[in-house]
């Protein structure tokens, strides 16, 4: 009679791994190398997980949990759209969010040579939400389209300086002042 699978290995091998790819590069990650940092073979990570992309994924999810249930209210103010940048593009002194924003631009950079659309979706969704909250402040459609793209375009550059130059740059106050300029229509946005 075979074994149960133990249910707590899986997480506990997602919550190891995204440990360690706190201080490696994702494409010096095998599943061998990975056997060897859990301490065991590489038989759980296949048994649980398949293969490394779907590792890397569940470890993606996991990160992901964090922000996933963020949603942006179309009719809160200032304060809460700023909130809700900070909570989706920051707290980057958090290493799992760090390494959430870090996994984002690896990830979302080649997903397109393989056929992937998860981060592609997450982003859409991004724009989406502010394209709403900017109609709720008096935006037309096309006008809110544009502004979310920006918005959202900007929010993730401030996120990547702070990925490469961590020591110089305070992201949720370059969030919160993103917020604030285009809340009072400021001119940062490009067409």
């Amino acid at each position: 009679m075979p074994r149960k699978p133990d249910p707590t290995l899986k997480p506990m091998i997602v919550s190891k791994v995204a440990q360690h790819l706190q201080d490696t590069k994702l494409e010096d990650v095998s599943v061998r190398s990975l056997g060897r940092v859990l301490g065991t073979s590489a038989y759980p990570i296949v048994y649980h997980f398949g293969t490394r992309d779907a590792l890397v994924d569940a470890v993606v999810e996991h990160l992901a949990e964090s922000t996933a249930s963020r949603t942006l209210d179309p009719d809160t103010d200032t304060a809460g759209l700023a909130d809700w940048l900070v909570a989706v593009f920051g707290g980057l002194d958090d290493p799992e969010r760090a390494l959430a924003a870090r996994l984002t631009f690896e990830l979302g950079s080649v997903e397109s040579l393989c056929g992937r659309d998860r981060e592609h979706t997450v982003h859409r969704a991004q724009i989406d939400a502010v394209a709403a909250w900017c109609r709720a402040h008096g935006q037309c459609a096309a006008e809110a389209a544009r502004t979310a793209q920006n918005v959202v375009l900007v929010a993730r550059g401030i996120q990547w300086g702070a990925v490469i130059d961590p020591a110089q740059t305070d992201t949720d106050s370059a969030l919160r002042t993103l917020a604030a300029d285009m809340a009072a229509g400021a001119p940062f946005v490009t067409t």
